[in-house]
C-alpha cells in the first residue's frame, strides 16, 4: 500500500500557522513561505527542507520532524534567541524577531542575560541593566562560613529547609519571599535573596505570574529610539513614559538610582533583606525601600492550622512538593521548584506517584492490527500484509519474557484475511484471545473478569477485552480483528515481530527474522511466520495482482470511506493525526469485502489514535454509517448488503487508481477507551 506523501519536497506545503512566531505584517514569513501542512511518511524522523532558498534563508530559524503524520515545525531558539517575555521587540533581522539588548561597558548583552562582577549581579532587561547586590539567607543556627560558595554566603551543612529536604542541584523557594532562592551543591545548602530586574513599561503593565519572584511586561512594545541615518548622537532611554537624556540620573522607586548611558538605562537597586515574619510583614513606610517585620511583645510557642495545633519546632508535610516548620508560633514553608522541561518526541512529561516534579519519561509502545490486515507498528510504521497464516506479532527478543502470536483467517476469499485469534504467552501461561471475545487460559475456557495471580487481569472494558499483565503488555481485543497492543518502555529495543523493534525509527521496523531490512512487506511478514503450513486457511502465496473494485461500487466505497475530512465528527483530529493511512485502508478493506460495515475497522482505528492526541471525535459512529441501519443508497444497484459481487472486466478499476480516502466492514467497532 503506497505510504503518504514523502517527507522530502515539502517546503512549500508548511503550514503556515506552525511559523506563527515569524509572521510579518503582510500575513507571510518575510513574504517568502505560504501554504498548507505537509503530510509525511517517517514518523518521528527530521524533515529537511528541499528548496535550497527555503533551506539556506530559514533552516536556523525552525526545526521540522514528522509527528503524527504530519510535518510540525518548532523555533529554532537557539539560533533566534529567546523572545519570551521580551518587553522591547527591535526591528525585525532575517527571519528572527530580537529583543533589545544592552550596552554596558562596551560590551553588549542580549535581553535576560545575567552575569557577576566583584560580588555583584547584573541583568540585562530589554535594554535596562540591573545591579544588586544578593543578600545572604542561612535557615541554620550555625551555618558555616567557606570560601568559594555562591556569593561567599555561609551555608548549612544539611539540605533541609522548613522540613523540606533539597536535593542536590536543585532550587526550593519560600512563599513568603518568592525571591529568595536555595540550593543543595555538594551536600550543604546555601540561600540567597535577588532584587528583581527594573523593567522599562509602566506599572500598570506588569505582572507577576503565581509563585514567581519579579513581575513581567504584559505586552512587548516596539523600540521607540531608533537610530538617525548619518548622526552619531547619543541616545536617550525611556523607562515606562518618562524620557530619560543620556547621562542624566533617575530614580524609579526609592529602591533603584539609575543612570542613561546611550539608550541603555544602568541602575542600580537595593536588595531587601529576608523577612522571618511571613505574612506579617509591614509594606515599607513612606520613602523607605523595605518592607520590615512588626515588633513581636510576647512569643508564641505554637502555632495553630486549620484548627491543628502544631508545637515549635514541629514539622508537617503539605505535599510532595511542600513541608512547614513551625517557628515561634509562626509557620514557614517552604516548596521545591521544579526545573522547565522540553522532552522529545518519543518522550512525555510524566507526574511520577510520590515525586514532586514531572520528569520526561519514555512513551509507550502501541502496536495496531485492523481491517484487512493493516499494522501500525510501535514506531508509527503503517503497512499492510494480506497473510492468512499464524505469525509472531511481537515478541520479547532480548530477554524472551513475553510472545504475542496472531493466526489469519482468509474468510473465504482469495486474497484478503482478517486476524482470527491472538495468543498471549508469558512463562508457562498461555491466554487466547478468540472470536466473539472468547477467552482461554490455558487452555481452558474463563469467564470475566479473571485474574491470573501473578501473571495478569483480564476484563471487559465497553464491550471490549482488555488484558493487563504485570510486565507491562496490555491487550485490548474486540472479538473480531481489532488488535491493540501496549509494551511499557522498558521494552524499547527488545522486541521483533510484525509490530516492529521499538526503537523510535519507523524506517527501520520491517526487519525479517534474520535481521533484513526490506521493502517488501509480503517478504517482511511472511518471515515471521510460525506454526507450519497447518495453521494456514489458505495456500501461503503472494496475492496474485492488485486488488480491484468494481466501478459501481467504487463510488459507494468512497462515499462511505469520506467521513475522515468531511464529517464534522472527526474536525478537531484531522489537524492533529493525518487520516491519509487510515482512508486508504479504508477503501482497500471495503472494496474487498462484501458487507456493509468493513470499513469500518479503520475509523475505529483512528478514532482511536484521535483520542491520544485529545482530540476524541464525536458521535462518529454514526457519522461513519457504523451504527444503526445501512445508509438507503448503500443496497440499490448491484452491492447488496450481505451478496458477493460477480466481477467483469470492462468494469474493474485497479485500487491505485482509487483516490486515497477511506475504509469498510461488515462488523461494528469496538469501543473507544480512554
Amino acid at each position: 500500500m503506497p505510504g503518504p506523501r514523502s517527507t522530502h519536497a515539502v517546503a512549500c506545503l508548511l503550514l503556515l500557522a506552525m511559523f506563527s512566531d515569524f509572521i510579518v505584517a503582510d500575513g507571510s514569513i518575510h513574504g517568502v513561505i505560504k501554504g498548507q501542512r505537509a503530510p509525511c511518511s517517517n514518523e518521528g524522523e527530521t524533515v529537511r527542507l528541499q528548496d535550497e532558498r527555503l533551506e539556506q534563508d530559514w533552516s536556523s530559524c525552525f526545526r521540522c520532524m514528522c509527528k503524527n503524520g504530519f510535518v510540525e515545525c518548532r523555533k529554532g531558539a537557539k539560533e533566534c534567541g529567546i523572545m519570551k517575555d521580551c518587553a522591547v521587540e527591535m526591528p525585525r533581522e532575517g527571519c528572527c524577531a530580537r529583543c533589545k539588548g544592552c550596552w554596558y561597558n562596551g560590551t553588549e548583552y542580549a535581553s535576560h542575560t545575567e552575569w557577576n562582577e566583584d560580588g555583584r549581579l547584573f541583568r540585562c532587561e530589554a535594554g535596562v541593566v540591573t545591579m544588586s547586590r544578593p543578600e545572604c539567607y542561612a535557615p541554620c543556627d550555625n551555618p558555616k562560613h567557606q570560601r568559594h560558595t555562591h556569593y561567599n554566603c555561609p551555608v548549612c551543612e544539611e539540605c533541609v529547609i522548613n522540613g523540606q529536604r533539597v536535593w542536590e542541584g536543585r532550587d526550593v523557594r519560600i512563599p513568603e519571599e518568592p525571591c529568595l532562592s536555595c540550593r543543595c551543591m555538594r551536600g550543604t545548602l546555601s540561600c540567597i535573596k535577588r532584587a528583581c530586574p527594573v523593567l522599562p513599561c509602566i506599572i500598570s503593565q506588569q505582572y507577576t505570574p503565581p509563585g514567581e519572584c519579579c513581575p513581567k511586561c504584559t505586552h512587548p512594545t516596539a523600540d521607540k529610539i531608533l537610530p538617525i541615518s548619518g548622526f552619531s548622537l547619543p541616545k536617550p532611554c525611556i523607562i515606562g513614559k518618562e524620557y530619560h537624556d543620556h547621562l542624566i540620573p533617575f530614580r524609579v522607586d526609592p529602591c533603584t538610582h539609575c543612570t542613561c548611558m546611550n539608550g541603555t538605562a544602568v541602575c542600580t537597586r537595593q536588595t531587601c533583606p529576608v523577612l522571618t515574619c511571613g505574612a506579617r510583614a509591614l509594606p515599607p513606610l513612606p520613602g523607605k525601600c523595605c518592607p520590615e517585620c512588626p515588633k513581636i511583645e510576647e512569643a508564641q510557642t505554637a502555632c495553630v492550622i486549620a484548627g491543628k495545633t502544631y508545637q515549635d519546632g514541629e514539622i508537617w508535610q503539605l505535599d510532595a512538593c511542600k513541608s512547614c516548620e513551625c517557628h515561634g508560633g509562626e509557620p514557614r514553608c517552604a516548596m521545591e521548584r521544579c526545573p522547565t522541561l522540553s522532552c522529545p518526541p518519543d518522550q512525555t512529561l510524566r507526574q511520577l506517584p510520590g515525586q514532586c516534579c514531572p520528569k520526561c519519561v519514555d512513551i509507550d509502545g502501541i502496536c495496531t492490527v485492523f481491517g484487512d490486515p493493516h499494522y501500525k507498528t510501535f514506531d508509527g510504521k503503517f503497512y499492510s500484509f494480506q497473510g492468512s497464516c499464524k505469525y509472531q506479532l511481537v515478541s520479547d527478543c532480548k530477554n524472551h519474557t513475553f510472545s504475542i502470536r496472531i493466526s489469519n483467517d482468509a474468510r473465504n476469499t482469495s486474497h484478503s484475511s482478517w486476524t482470527r485469534t491472538a495468543t498471549l504467552r508469558i512463562g508457562s501461561t498461555k491466554v487466547n484471545m478468540g472470536k466473539k471475545m472468547r477467552i482461554k487460559v490455558n487452555g481452558q475456557r474463563i469467564t470475566l473478569p479473571y485474574i491470573i495471580k501473578g501473571v495478569a487481569e483480564i476484563s471487559r472494558s465497553n464491550g471490549s477485552v482488555l488484558l493487563k499483565s504485570e510486565i507491562g503488555v496490555q491487550m485490548l481485543w474486540d472479538g473480531d480483528g481489532f488488535l491493540e497492543v501496549t509494551v511499557s518502555s522498558s521494552y524499547k529495543g527488545k522486541l521483533c515481530g510484525l509490530c516492529g523493534n521499538f526503537n523510535s525509527v519507523a524506517r527501520d521496523d520491517m526487519r525479517t527474522r534474520d535481521g533484513r531490512l526490506l521493502n517488501d512487506t509480503w517478504r517482511f511478514g511472511t518471515s515471521w511466520r510460525v506454526g507450519g503450513h497447518r495453521a494456514c486457511t489458505r495456500r501461503p502465496e503472494r496475492p496474485s495482482g492488485i486488488s480491484r473494485c468494481r466501478k459501481s461500487k467504487l463510488t459507494k466505497v468512497q462515499r462511505l470511506c469520506r467521513a475522515f475530512e468531511a464529517n464534522e465528527a472527526f474536525s478537531k483530529c484531522v489537524g492533529k493525526v493525518n487520516p491519509h493511512n487510515y482512508a486508504e485502508a479504508c477503501l482497500l478493506d471495503a472494496c474487498s469485502c462484501s458487507g456493509f460495515r468493513c470499513h469500518c475497522a479503520a475509523y475505529r482505528a483512528y478514532a482511536r489514535e484521535c483520542t491520544r492526541v485529545g482530540a476524541e471525535p464525536q458521535d462518529w459512529l454514526r457519522a461513519a454509517w457504523c451504527d444503526g441501519p445501512p445508509p438507503p443508497w448503500l443496497s440499490r444497484g448491484r452491492m447488496g448488503v450481505g451478496r458477493s459481487v460477480k466481477h467483469r472486466k470492462t468494469d474493474l478499476l485497479t485500487l491505485g487508481a482509487i483516490p486515497k480516502r477511506n475504509n469498510s466492514r461488515s462488523r461494528p467497532p469496538p469501543p473507544i477507551l480512554h
